[in-house]
């Protein structure tokens, strides 16, 4: 027992720290008041505290090995029996189990040192959840030791739906898209600055605009919407967003945006920054807002039989999405079906993040992702697969607002939020009253935005002896005289 609870000191130092830092503090403490009182020379008050001090040691380290060190000597003769019946070895070595790292609220790890190469382990991924009877979200290899691997469980899955609340929003360039296992899963605009929403009709991409419409709004980011159905679903936000359905008119915005590119690129190149960030620093009197153009099908906007009009738009949106990056002008695209004949193949290399909803057929997913997750997602409405840096499962928010909302950000509540390192374009998750609400859940308190419409008061309650039926005159009239009692 000494010996591993001073291997964990030498190796878990900072994490004994952090859950012990109060016994620990008190440990100094005592430490500090038996030299004092041991110099004074009163003996039988450091004899006590010397006395106190060992009996919170033991304590200490007690609880440390019946809650760390016994555990992980049970999953380690666990996994060696695991391992053992699968035969899964190299050079005749098992995996090492390390330790549990509960990651997150749906996901944990087991984390082992290993000489089996990461395609050994993904080739028995599907035997490893036999053995385990859990389900294996993925499995992954440290970036810097490739003997680290761990296995990443789910705990609980996903909620069927998340609705969106204001405690999401962030000050930062990134708009919240949902909760994948590793927490809040956002879009950076300034690493991405562009993103392709799939899927089929039904899945909740126009919601998924629509979470992002708020968020930009939020920011005081300028707004354009091209809706071939005339805005009918974004109705809460027609008087603050410009809708184009008309091709002149979408030939004419994508032109001013192209234009206003050039003419960004030109205002950078005379202060000499290379990004709207940089310029807005060194150019106080010429604020540069960022642009956000929605496009709910681009499909529908693309598949015009005007070859000079399909000329134009493509060169238009090709131009944006090439050159527009570090100028703060950005295109959100929502597409039903990904048909490599519509979209040309340089405006999808030009938009790397994708949000990809589930397909009842392989191409189109292997189109979008490069792959069939989206094709394997669970048929629930507002489920997708975001594709970043890695493929990740996600609740995207239901977002539902009853009325037009104000985007002045001075009456909002702004939340921030601390980042983690992996997954990189996620974020932790806010926190949340576990007692109540174990589940990421809407929470009632609502803020300014959020708030619903002023409802009329009820009227006082009274001892209405007459059937429901009456008239509602005959209950108002009436008043009991709580005098007679006192009578």
């Amino acid at each position: 027992m000494v010996f591993g609870i001073l291997k964990a000191l030498w190796n878990d130092g900072a994490e004994i720290y952090d859950k012990y830092k109060w016994s620990l503090a008190l440990e100094v403490f005592l430490l500090v008041a038996i030299l004092t009182f041991a110099f004074m020379g009163i003996y039988g008050v450091t004899l006590v505290l010397c006395i106190a001090f060992f009996i919170i040691s033991i304590v200490i380290a007690g609880h440390y090995c019946i809650s760390e060190i016994l555990p992980t000597k049970q999953m380690r003769i666990f996994f060696d029996n695991i391992f053992r019946e699968m035969n899964f070895q190299t050079s005749g070595r098992y995996p090492y189990f390390l330790a549990q790292e509960n990651k997150h609220d749906y996901i944990k790890s087991y984390n082992f040192t290993t000489y089996c190469p990461l395609k050994t382990w993904l080739e028995k991924k599907d035997l490893f959840e036999m053995h385990l009877n859990e389900k294996i979200l993925d499995i992954k290899q440290d970036e810097k030791n490739k003997r680290l691997v761990s296995i990443h469980i789910e705990t609980e899955p996903l909620p069927d739906m998340i609705n969106w609340n204001d405690r999401y929003l962030n000050k930062e360039k990134l708009l919240a898209i949902g909760i994948c296992h590793y927490g809040i899963i956002v879009m950076r605009l300034e690493r991405d600055p562009h993103a392709f929403v799939a899927g089929e009709t039904g899945g909740g991409k126009s919601n998924i605009l629509k979470c992002l419409i708020h968020q930009a709004l939020y920011k005081d980011y300028e707004v354009e919407l091209i809706d071939f159905k005339r805005g009918v679903s974004f109705m809460e936000f027609s008087d603050k967003v410009t809708v184009h359905y008309e091709y002149t008119d979408v030939i004419r915005v994508l032109r001013n945006m192209v234009t206003e590119t050039s003419n960004r690129l030109d205002k950078f190149r005379t202060a000499e920054v290379d990004n709207i960030n940089d310029y807005n620093k060194a150019v106080s009197s010429d604020y540069l807002k960022r642009k956000i153009l929605f496009i709910d099908e681009l499909a529908e906007l693309l598949k015009t039989r005007d070859k000079e009009i399909s000329k134009i738009l493509n060169d238009s949106i090709e131009t944006l999405t090439r050159l527009s990056r570090a100028v703060g002008i950005h295109l959100i695209m929502g597409i039903q079906r990904p048909d490599s004949t519509i979209v040309s193949g340089q405006i999808k290399n030009n938009v790397p993040f994708r949000i990809c909803g589930r397909f009842v057929d392989k191409e189109p997913s292997r189109i979008m992702l490069g792959n069939d997750s989206a094709y394997h997602l669970p048929n629930i409405k507002g489920r997708f697969m975001v594709k970043e840096d890695d493929f990740y499962e996600t609740q995207c928010f239901f977002f539902k607002m009853d009325k037009p909302k104000s985007t002045d950000t001075s009456t909002q509540v702004k939340t921030e939020y601390n980042f983690i390192d992996r997954p990189k374009h996620a974020l932790p998750l806010p926190p949340t009253e576990k007692t109540q609400q174990p589940k990421i859940v809407e929470t009632k308190t609502a803020t300014v935005n959020n708030a619903p419409p002023k409802q009329k008061p009820e009227p006082p309650k009274t001892f209405d002896t007459e059937p429901k039926t009456q008239p509602k005159e005959k209950s108002k009239a009436f008043e009991f005289d709580f005098s007679e009692f006192k009578k």
